[in-house]
């Protein structure tokens, strides 16, 4: 061993040292920044996700937006509801059944009239869950569609309290039209489902998230004094139970108002509301239930009766025998087109509920139009001579 070894070995040996242990501390100090680092942006991810979420609800639930308006809605003693409906007395029952619950009519102390819908007693549902489902719709608010005054809960008894529509529902001005009595002619039909179907396109489109109604029928759709139409039970299947629904909408295997993705698969969509649409559409013009009794067959569904019309082109033969303003033939084709569109079995096929609102505004525009015409041509008439009339007679014919 030389000398030079000797006295500079131990001084390397601690000099490599001191390096190992100046690289471990670099390697930690790194290491905590690289930690660290990470975990203030994964902090930040997620406070930026929360406030995004807290930003989008309170747009939801705004005020000022078109589509919601503050709550207006009190919660009532039951006592106050048997008092305004005279302990529900029959005749101050507006419509319904024992399976439904019924619905009647009330004044409250201010004077203003109000309908109390009675659900089925149901000891599933809390009182906390039902204010909350019936607050949220009580937030909705559009000209066609019923208004929620509010509720009452009382030991499984609940109650929603909604503004009262004059003409009643629309179920009545189809189906029980007492003799002598107004029917609805062409154009109110035209106004019925125009109105009913921007109803349905606010749900769909306005309100975000987007709400599917879920039982759209004649006995839903309330009249008001102008023959405009007031969607009721926004919310309200949710309270009624599923076998309740099939018994009052499926019979001898007809779907009534439900679609058959929602029949066969409990598939609920918006498109379901536009079949239930179409279905209600059909019903308005002709004047028929969506399934009647028939002695040769049992139960025929309102497409089984209108189908071979459509194919062999009789369109007026569709039509309600109680409409007197009969409109045009390729009126009539355009809206029967439209119901066949929305009721198309498979759900993408089907039009959004906007498309429908501008086909129908469209429909009525060249009722309206045609309807000044012949008003003015009577009107021209009713002031031409006889020779004037036999003239203008024979150059039509001669055209």
């Amino acid at each position: 061993m030389s000398i030079s070894t000797f006295f500079f070995a131990p001084e390397n040996k601690c000099y490599h040292k001191r390096c190992h242990k100046e690289y471990l501390i670099i390697l930690a100090v790194v290491s905590g920044l690289i930690l660290s680092t990470t975990l203030a942006v994964v902090i930040w991810l997620l406070a930026y996700r929360r406030s995004k979420r807290r930003r989008r609800s309170r747009k939801v639930s705004n005020p000022s937006s078109a589509a919601l308006v503050p709550p207006s809605w009190k919660v009532f003693a039951k006592e106050e509801l048997r008092s305004i409906t005279k302990n529900f007395s029959e005749g101050n029952r507006l419509l319904g059944d024992a399976k439904t619950g019924g619905t009647y009519s009330g004044i409250l102390p201010d004077g203003s009239r109000v309908a109390v819908k009675r659900l089925k007693r149901s000891s599933f549902q809390r009182k906390k869950e039902f204010y909350s489902e019936i607050g949220r719709v009580a937030r909705l608010h559009h000209p066609n569609l019923v208004a929620v005054k509010g509720c009452c809960y009382d030991h499984g008894d609940r109650y929603i309290v909604y503004e009262f529509v004059a003409n009643g529902p629309l179920d009545r001005w189809l189906h029980h039209i007492p003799m002598g009595g107004r029917s609805l002619d062409w154009a109110r039909r035209m106004r019925v489902a125009t109105t009913l179907a921007q109803g349905i396109a606010f749900l769909h489109d306005k309100v975000k998230p987007h709400v599917v109604h879920r039982d759209i029928r004649a006995n839903n759709v309330l009249l008001d004094e102008e023959f405009g139409s007031h969607l009721m039970g926004v919310g309200l299947s949710k309270f009624v139970p599923w076998e309740v629904m099939h018994e009052r909408t499926v019979m001898a295997g007809n779907h009534g108002y439900l679609a058959p993705e929602f029949v066969y698969r409990n598939e609920l969509t918006t498109k379901s509301d536009v079949y239930s649409f179409g279905v209600l559409l059909l019903e308005i013009i002709s004047g028929r239930r969506p399934a009647r009794a028939v002695d040769s067959v049992g139960w025929q569904s309102i497409f089984e009766w209108a189908t071979p019309l459509v194919q062999s082109h009789r369109y007026p033969e569709l039509l309600d025998p109680l409409i007197s303003d009969i409109p045009e033939v390729g009126v009539i084709q355009k809206v029967v087109d439209l119901v066949y569109a929305c009721t198309q079995h498979v759900p993408s096929v089907r039009p959004r509920m906007s498309h429908v609102v501008h086909q129908l505004q469209q429909l009525g525009l060249r009722t309206a139009s045609e309807q000044a015409r012949s008003a003015t041509s009577s009107t021209a008439a009713s002031r031409m001579s006889p020779l004037e009339v036999e003239s203008s007679l024979w150059d039509s014919f001669s055209n």
